[in-house]
């Protein structure tokens, strides 16, 4: 193996530990949240001021990614940035109010953001879709191990904070290996071994009808899973009545079954096109919603499984399909969006969702899901028509694994 060989593998393995790491703190909150609801007196519905001040983060630094990494490279922002989420989960940890929690929220939102499209950028353009789905897996990892450590502490009836010191630990230990290897993330070979072309200017990037439309696609589609990832807890506590231990472990087996989905469907389905597969997947949504809002606990914890499953490969595979259809060019940009339409989603929809429950029932929550799964439906037929068509279908094909 060459130098430049090893120096590449050494990357990719960060990238596994980091895509983890960006996993970790995102699944906590759901788990967490009936406890910090008591600690602070808030209601039920009073997770979305949480979520919208980690989307308002989110969504700024994800909008400004392409410019960040324009000046300060992608090792630079991707180090900076995982330590800034550090800092904001130990200031989760030792909150001395609600209005506390929103202002480190955000800041971690800040930080997550410019770490999710810096990493997507770099993937995107160095690796494979069936690559680039792995690496999803392990975002999907963090998020399972991230539920499982919180409903541990929790079970041990000890402080919700004591959770979030051990996710910040973590998440501190992966800012460190970023410093280490901060020179190396601009040195990578790129996929097509092509000179890329001139960066878009934002302007003309907001110009294309094409960004609109994946916009308003990863909008839709990260505020279901994100809200079924939010509510599952809830959901299976208050609705069905399964003690907080158990109703944890399938908050964190929702985020594994997306994990396991990202690792085995690409290499399974290697004949199937990427743009098949994502269409596969959101009708698989659909389906997995309808079975949540049946009334039998059995139905929702299969539904939620069918769900994640069918998930799964749809993040990775759209962002690895976004230099493809759009062009390196304008992707730089187009993929920060993408991350910022992404988390203003995963705040809105769980959001809206946790507002209608309160308001009737929670049954509100597996119904919301599914009637945003027929928008997500309606989005990529719109975006595959127009991006694809027949003379695009070979280009589809997947590369081979990096």
């Amino acid at each position: 193996m060459t130098k430049t060989q090893s120096g590449f593998s050494m990357l990719l393995f960060v990238a596994f530990l980091a895509f983890i790491s960006i996993g970790l703190p995102d699944a906590v909150l759901g788990v967490a949240w009936p406890s910090i609801q008591d600690t602070f007196g808030r209601a039920r519905a009073d997770l979305g001021f949480i979520l919208f001040a980690s989307g308002f983060g989110y969504f700024t630094s994800g909008a400004f990614a392409g410019k960040a990494i324009e000046l300060l490279g992608v090792g630079r922002l991707l180090a900076t940035s995982t330590a800034a989420v550090s800092i904001g989960l130990i200031g989760y940890a030792a909150s001395p109010g609600f209005w506390f929690l929103m202002v480190v929220a955000a800041l971690i939102g800040f930080g997550s953001g410019a770490v999710d499209a810096g990493l997507n950028f770099y993937a995107a353009e160095h690796f494979s879709v069936t690559v680039m789905n792995w690496l999803h897996a392990f975002f999907g990892i963090g998020a399972m191990i991230g539920p499982f450590i919180m409903a541990g502490v929790l079970a041990a009836d000890a402080s919700w904070r004591i959770g979030y010191t051990i996710v910040a630990g973590a998440t501190f230990l992966m800012a460190i290996a970023f410093i280490f290897t901060v020179s190396s993330w601009d040195d990578g070979v790129h996929q097509d071994h092509e000179s890329k072309s001139p960066t878009a200017t934002v302007s003309h990037v907001l110009r294309q009808p094409l960004v609109w439309i994946q916009i308003a696609l990863f909008f839709f589609m990260t505020g279901i899973e994100a809200a079924a990832g939010a509510w599952s807890f809830t959901m299976l506590f208050e609705k069905f009545d399964i003690e907080p231990g158990v109703a944890g472990l399938w908050a964190g087996f929702y985020w594994g079954m997306i994990a396991l989905g990202r690792l085995v469907l690409p290499p399974l389905l290697r004949s199937l096109q990427p743009a098949r597969l994502i269409q596969s997947g959101t009708l698989g949504l659909v389906v997995g919603a309808a079975m949540m809002t049946r009334d039998q606990v059995w139905m929702f914890q299969a539904g939620l499984l069918v769900f994640g499953l069918a998930m799964a490969p749809l993040f990775p595979t759209l962002m690895s399909l976004t230099p493809r259809r759009l062009g390196s060019n304008v992707s730089l940009h187009a993929i920060g969006f993408q991350v910022s339409a992404a988390v203003l989603g995963g705040a809105t929809i769980p959001t809206l969702a946790g507002i209608l429950a309160g308001r009737t029932t929670l049954d509100a929550i597996p119904w919301t899901i599914a009637a945003v799964a027929t928008i997500v439906i309606a989005l990529e037929t719109l975006l595959r028509d127009r991006a694809d068509g027949d003379d695009k279908e070979s280009a589809l094909v997947a590369t081979p694994d990096s």
